[in-house]
C-alpha cells in the first residue's frame, strides 16, 4: 500500500490504521495461505476467512453467532475428550458468558455467566482447566479499576463438567495465553503482565503466580504467541505492540502504534492486526492488516472487527 491510498483512506475517514507502520515486507514476499478467524461486534457474529480471499459473506467459511453481547475472544483450541472446540468470550460492559462449542457440528458444551466484562477465555491443555478473563464493569479506560480471572476446573474429559473454583483479582483483565512449553498461564490486563502455575489435586484446582515472571505494561490488552519465535510472546498495550522474551523477561517495542487490540505473527513471518483509532469506535473498525500489502475489510453492514486469530489449536 502506498503513501497516496494510506492518505485518500484517511480523508475519506476509513477509520482504518495505518498498515505503513508495519515492517516493510520483501518486494517478492507472497502472503501464507490460512484461515483467520474475526469476531464482528455489530451482528455478534464469529466467521472464518480465507486470508487472501475477500472477507465477504460469499466467502464465509465457518460462522457462529454465539449470543450473549460482544465477541470478544474467540479461538480454538484441541480436546481429548470433545475433538475441536470454539472457546467464546462475549458480553457487555456490565456482564457476559464464557462459552465452549464443538467445531464440527457447533453445538455448545458448555457456558457460564461472568460478573464481570469478559475479553478472553483460554483452556489449558493437559488439564483441561479453563480461565476467563474479565475486565471491570462499567465503562473502561485507564482510570476503571476491578477485573478479575474466573477459574473452571473439569471434572472429566468434557467440557460439560466444568465448575468454577477460584476468582482471583486482577485489574483490567484483558488477554490470556496458555504457555505448554512453560506450563504457565500468561495473563494481561492493566499495568500488568504475569504467569500463572496450575495447580491442580483430584478434587481442586487453583493458580499460583509466577512472580518472576511479572513485569509492568501500560494499559495491557493481549497476549499471543509468536508463531515464528516460539522463545518470544507478543503483547498489546495502549501505546505499541511490543515482544517480550520469554527467558530473560525483557520487552521491546515493536511498533509504536496505538490502541492496537490483536497482534499476532504467522509461522511464515507475515504480522495480522486489529485496532481502533483515536475519535473512533473504541472496539475497532472493520479492518484487518497484514504486512503483506493486504488491507481486509470485513463486507458486512457496520462490521467492527475486535480481534482477528489464525485458525490454529496450536498455543506456539
Amino acid at each position: 500500500m502506498d503513501r497516496r491510498t494510506l492518505l485518500k483512506g484517511a480523508l475519506l475517514g476509513a477509520a482504518a490504521p495505518a498498515t505503513g507502520l508495519l515492517a516493510a515486507a520483501p518486494a517478492d514476499a507472497a502472503p501464507a495461505a490460512f484461515n483467520v478467524l474475526v469476531g464482528d461486534i455489530t451482528s455478534g457474529k464469529i466467521m472464518l476467512f480465507d486470508r487472501n480471499k475477500p472477507f465477504t459473506a460469499a466467502n464465509v467459511k465457518w460462522s457462529l453467532n454465539p449470543a450473549g453481547g460482544h465477541p470478544m475472544e474467540h479461538r480454538f483450541r484441541d480436546t481429548s475428550g470433545d475433538g475441536q472446540v470454539l472457546l467464546v468470550a462475549a458480553g457487555d460492559p456490565n456482564s457476559g458468558t464464557a462459552s465452549i462449542y464443538r467445531r464440527r457440528d457447533k453445538r455448545k458444551l458448555w457456558s457460564a455467566n461472568v460478573p464481570n466484562y469478559p475479553h478472553c477465555i483460554e483452556r489449558a491443555r493437559g488439564t483441561g482447566v479453563v480461565v476467563v478473563a474479565g475486565r471491570s464493569r462499567g465503562s473502561g479506560g485507564g482510570s476503571a479499576t476491578g477485573g478479575s480471572l474466573h477459574v473452571f476446573r473439569p471434572g472429566n474429559q468434557h467440557s460439560s463438567s466444568l465448575v468454577k473454583v477460584q476468582t482471583i483479582p486482577f485489574h483490567q483483565a484483558h488477554g490470556l495465553l496458555w504457555d505448554p512449553s512453560l506450563d504457565r498461564m500468561w495473563a494481561i490486563g492493566g499495568s500488568v503482565l504475569t504467569a500463572y502455575r496450575i495447580v491442580t489435586t483430584a478434587t481442586s484446582a487453583k493458580l499460583v503466580e509466577d512472580t518472576a515472571r511479572r513485569i509492568k505494561v501500560t494499559r495491557g490488552h493481549d497476549v499471543q504467541p509468536d508463531y515464528s519465535h516460539p522463545g518470544r510472546l507478543l503483547i498489546c498495550e495502549t501505546g505499541g505492540v511490543y515482544e517480550v522474551d520469554k527467558a530473560t523477561m525483557k520487552k521491546k517495542l515493536r511498533h509504536d502504534r496505538n490502541l492496537v487490540k490483536s497482534y499476532v505473527e504467522h509461522k511464515s513471518g507475515e504480522q495480522m492486526w486489529t485496532g481502533s483509532v483515536a475519535g473512533g469506535n473504541a472496539f475497532g473498525t472493520k479492518y484487518v492488516h497484514f504486512n503483506l500489502g493486504t488491507t481486509r475489510p470485513l463486507q458486512t453492514p457496520g462490521a467492527i472487527v475486535y480481534k482477528a486469530r489464525i485458525d490454529t489449536t496450536l498455543y506456539q
